[in-house]
């Protein structure tokens, strides 16, 4: 496969990555009580298939954004890449959650709060906290300072993944209203995984390492 169709198959991946994170947020109920859980059952499940496919677009489409901008990423790109590639492996294998909590619900509700808290589970979820979320600030940054993408690009990276993970942790734990924040969020980490993933599919081979203005 040539450079160029490569960078066009990495952006069609970014561009549904992005769709897909919106879509699964819209989805995804607000709390995740027993009660809410066994309630809204359906709108769950879906929803966590929508991020398991967005983890796969993402794991797709990620190291072509890296390439693209590698020579004038330096350090940092190369370090957040790392952090984004790994913290969605880790949040991909925890998505696994919204599939068993129904059950849970209904046979065996104390096991919700117990796998949550299993030291293995726990881990797993911190990993993920600290690599995919600061992740994204950092690799915002750094396609900012590479100046290869479209800067707008890297703004929306890095304040969409904080956002996102302050709603959700809030939305979920604190105050229900507070999930419209995690869908702000999502709604900038996905444009600007779109949007990057468009300039990605429709640029020419020859200028995927010039710097935008």
């Amino acid at each position: 496969m040539s450079t160029k169709n490569l960078s066009r198959w990495s952006g069609i991946a970014c561009i549904l990555a992005g769709l897909l994170i919106v879509l699964a947020t819209l989805v995804h109920p607000s709390r995740e009580t027993p009660e809410i859980i066994l309630e809204q059952e359906l709108r769950l499940v879906a929803a966590h298939w929508l991020y398991t496919f967005f983890f796969g677009f993402l794991l797709l489409g990620l190291p072509g954004l890296y390439a693209a901008q590698s020579e004038r990423a330096g350090r940092l790109g190369l370090v957040s890449f790392l952090m984004v590639f790994f913290g969605t492996l880790f949040f991909a294998v925890s998505n696994d959650f919204g599939f068993i909590a129904p059950v849970l619900a209904a046979q065996a509700p104390a096991m919700l709060v117990a796998i949550n808290t299993y030291p293995p589970s726990a881990t797993l979820s911190g990993l993920l906290l600290v690599c995919f979320f600061p992740g994204f600030i950092l690799f915002g940054i750094a396609t900012l300072r590479a100046r290869v993408l479209p800067r707008q690009t890297g703004i929306l990276m890095a304040i969409g993944a904080p956002l996102y993970l302050v709603g959700a942790v809030l939305g979920l734990i604190v105050f229900e209203a507070l999930w419209t924040v995690a869908i702000l969020g999502a709604l900038a980490l996905g444009l600007g995984l779109a949007w990057a993933g468009y300039w990605l599919w429709s640029s020419k081979e020859t200028s995927v390492l010039q710097p935008t203005g």
